[in-house]
């Protein structure tokens, strides 16, 4: 029996202090000495037959008992484990070798988490479903009309009600001491100028051909206070001079320019602007139209409804229920959300967890990772951005530091929901859910989906999945009062998507507020692949 002593530190790891025998020390020293007598060639012996004091005397004491702890110091760390009953986290690592006293290996090792998350049943959100008024409905119902715009090229300047295309179109948000620079010199009268540097210049970001969206919800403010809100090729755009055009004064700007033409202007928006963010600020547009298409919106009639649920709906009226119903189940959807996002921090902030700081560094690695592949689909790898600008990978570590804290701990957290409330995942229950969803199909394409679906990493994919379902829907029915009871739901599977009116929920188009939320999307924000990932850990 190894004679361990165990010491436990501040930050959740745990120093092994373990006495090895002399006997069996000595043992493992003669068998090192043997191997590297096989290896060897020493003068007078055969391989491997040299005796232990001359391979002592060879290669000294010192190289021999390094050689010996590589192998030895494994099997004492897994006996010294099993002794002190320490869970690891991650393996741990050989601090020290002390022979002041007989050889005595000193490890540290990082300890499983611990997480107590307190009276979490006692959790409460208001759970607030908002009115869905006539004019909701009726501007869903407009949006669905619009929608079914025939559109033509039109050999003229662009107007009001047409759609353009943008061949690049870049939107930054100034910083404060840039904006007054602009407003100085710009030119009011036309707000016009010759497109000069490359915007992509200045936001780091690399201008490739096709349509794409440079934006990334990670992006922060640079030095100079600016934010780069759009940056996209191909972008189809309705002119309109309502709440929903892009920004205020935007598509203002963009009438009269035809196809071919590129324009830069600044739009200053109204301090009372219903997005946050942006209101108050100056912005700056770069746009380059590649064509205009004149858009003729078809009156109301019930072909045109059954045109726009694809023959599912016979008549206005029965749309119009539809669309109701749609907006209802879209407000008590995001009232869940809000609900979620409100008890999870509460889940967070009301829980005591100990955690070694392997787990941050863990979350760092990923976080990084996430950062280096969107980067690479723009062209940049993250070590060439990071030289480009001039710093280093431990400054962005430094930086979301915080951001993968709130992820640990999060993912920390709804994993101990998970095992307090017996939410896991059976290989019935995956095998279930394949049979679900592979029904979806039909005949031919039925199988050879359940085949994709019957693989290794799908199975994972899918356990994961539901998982996250079931934590996250839980932690929702504890806040809102509804106290369900432990172990897995069993929920209705939920029923296959109809042939509905696309966007009747939602208008199609991005608005500010849209752009903005992308481009500032915070950690605070459930990440679902986060918690698909991270709870089945």
């Amino acid at each position: 029996m190894l004679n361990v002593q165990t010491e436990h530190l501040e930050n959740h790891t745990a120093r092994l202090t373990v006495e090895v025998e002399p006997e069996r020390l000595e043992q493992a020293m003669r068998q090192t000495a043997r191997k590297i007598a096989q290896k060897g060639r020493i003068p007078g012996f055969r391989p491997g037959k040299a005796p232990y004091n001359i391979i002592l005397n060879l290669y000294g004491r010192e190289y021999v008992l390094s050689e010996t702890i590589e192998t030895l110091g494994n099997e004492i760390y897994r006996e010294a484990l099993d002794s002190s009953g320490i869970d690891p986290y991650a393996p741990g690592a050989l601090e020290d070798v002390n022979e002041e006293d007989g050889l005595k290996l000193i490890f540290v090792v990082p300890k499983r988490p611990e997480i107590d998350l307190g009276d979490y049943r006692d959790i409460r959100v208001e759970h607030e479903v908002a009115e869905v008024t006539d004019k909701m409905v009726d501007d869903a119902m407009e949006n669905l009309r619009q929608g079914q715009a025939v559109l033509e090229p039109a050999d003229r300047p662009a107007q009001m009600g047409d759609q353009v295309t943008f061949s690049h179109i870049e939107v930054v948000m100034l910083a404060q001491d840039d904006a007054d620079d602009e407003g100085e010199d710009s030119d009011e009268d036309s707000g016009e100028t010759e497109a000069s540097a490359e915007s992509s210049d200045e936001s780091g970001e690399v201008a490739e051909e096709g349509d794409h969206d440079h934006g990334d919800e990670d992006d922060e403010d640079d030095e100079h206070g600016e934010r780069v809100l759009i940056h996209q090729h191909g972008y189809d755009r309705v002119l309109r001079e309502d709440v929903d055009d892009l920004f205020p004064g935007f598509s203002a700007q963009i009438v009269g320019m035809s196809a071919g033409d590129e324009k830069t202007f600044t739009l200053e928006v109204p301090e009372d602007y219903d997005t946050e963010a942006v209101a108050g600020r100056t912005l700056r547009c770069d746009a380059h139209l590649e064509k205009v298409q004149a858009r003729t919106v078809p009156e109301w009639s019930d072909d045109l409804a059954k045109r726009i649920s694809q023959n599912e709906i016979e008549t206005i009226l029965e749309l119009r229920i539809k669309v109701r119903e749609e907006l209802q189940q879209e407000a008590e959807r995001l009232a869940d959300q809000r609900v979620l996002e409100e008890a999870l921090q509460r889940l967070v902030s009301g829980a005591t967890m100990h955690y070694p700081d392997e787990v941050v560094e863990d979350y760092l690695d990923d976080l990084l990772e996430e950062i280096d592949q969107n980067m690479r689909q723009q062209g940049l790898p993250l070590k060439e951005y990071l030289t480009i600008a001039g710093r280093t990978e431990e400054d962005l570590r430094s930086e979301y530091r915080e951001r993968a804290i709130w992820r640990a701990e999060r993912a920390l957290g709804l994993g101990e929901l998970v095992r307090r409330e017996e939410l896991g995942v059976t290989p019935e229950d995956v095998e279930a859910e394949i049979d679900r969803i592979s029904q979806m199909w039909g005949g031919e394409d039925a199988s050879r989906f359940r085949q994709y679906l019957a693989t290794d990493q799908s199975r994972n994919n899918i356990s994961n999945q539901l998982v996250s379902d079931r934590v996250l829907g839980r932690l929702v029915a504890i806040a809102k009062g509804e106290n369900p009871p432990v172990g897995p739901d069993q929920p209705e599977p939920a029923a296959e998507s109809q042939a509905e009116p696309a966007g009747a929920a939602e208008d199609t188009e991005d608005t500010a507020e849209d752009v903005v939320e992308t481009a500032e999307a915070s950690a605070a924000e459930p990440e679902a692949v986060d918690e698909q990932t991270d709870i089945a850990d």
